[in-house]
């Protein structure tokens, strides 16, 4: 097959404008050994997959209504609720089209040798049966085994013994609270480790607004640990400052845990 005929097939089904067709090409014979082997691939997926992987944001938009739209269908075999299929489409969203340091988007290896419908579908339920596996074996780990005072100053080193059991149901508790999108997005941020960068590209939204959004749910989190630590434990006013400092110090570790835990 011509060159000329594959750009055509492509043009026939993606807006040309999308990604330029020097650059489309030379992703397409990355994938095979000849110009004669691109007729066994189909075109207007990969020429959609090229430019989500390029970031241009008319085909992330196609890529979101043509098949991330269907992952409940996709879910169904794992988990149908709105809530686990909620975290599965941001958590399929981010690993497609976030780039990890110097590999790209996980969605410039699909080869168009197959349907990309096909190709996402695979990928979701991989993630969902993932995502289902780490919570029920989260479920049995202790949250804050590394919590230890030697590694941390005698003052929170003391506040740890006396206290890290509260801690950790405080923590556990308020991560419970926390439903929908904030708990998506912190679940990218800790277990995941997506950068906030990263984070906005999952959303849709600028690097501002990720950087408010997960401020927001820290914000959010610690008055709820906060408010639950006054109650459990009952200190005054100085050692309940303390308290939240050593809740502070550790929050990053803590919420990786958690998070694991109750997925």
């Amino acid at each position: 097959m011509s060159t000329d005929v594959f750009l055509a097939r492509a043009h026939a089904e993606r807006p040309s404008a999308w990604i330029a067709d020097a650059v489309f090409l030379a992703h397409a014979r990355s994938l095979v050994a000849s110009d004669a082997e691109l007729s066994n691939l189909l075109a207007g997926d990969l020429f959609l997959a090229c430019a989500c992987a390029h970031g241009v944001e008319a085909a992330i938009v196609a890529l979101d209504k043509e098949h991330l739209a269907r992952v409940r269908e996709f879910a169904a075999s794992v988990d149908s609720s709105p809530e686990f299929v909620r975290e599965l489409t941001q958590r399929l969203r981010a690993r497609l089209l976030v780039a990890d340091g110097d590999k790209p988007a996980r969605i410039a290896s699909y080869t168009g040798r197959g349907s990309l419908g096909g190709w996402v579908r695979v990928s979701a339920v991989r993630l969902a049966r993932d995502i289902s596996r780490s919570e029920r074996a989260g479920a049995a780990r202790e949250q804050d085994e590394d919590l230890r005072p030697e590694e941390i100053d005698p003052e929170l080193g003391y506040l740890k013994r006396a206290y890290g059991e509260a801690v950790s149901r405080a923590v556990q508790e308020a991560l419970a609270s926390v439903e929908g999108q904030t708990r998506t997005l912190l679940k990218m941020h800790y277990v995941d480790g997506l950068s906030i960068d990263q984070v906005g590209v999952a959303f849709g939204v600028s690097r501002a607004t990720s950087a408010r959004m997960l401020a927001a749910a820290r914000a959010t989190l610690v008055t709820g640990i906060r408010e639950r630590l006054a109650t459990m434990v009952g200190v005054g006013a100085e050692e309940a400052d303390s308290l939240l400092a050593f809740v502070r110090s550790r929050l990053d570790v803590s919420l990786a845990r958690a998070l694991k835990t109750a997925g």
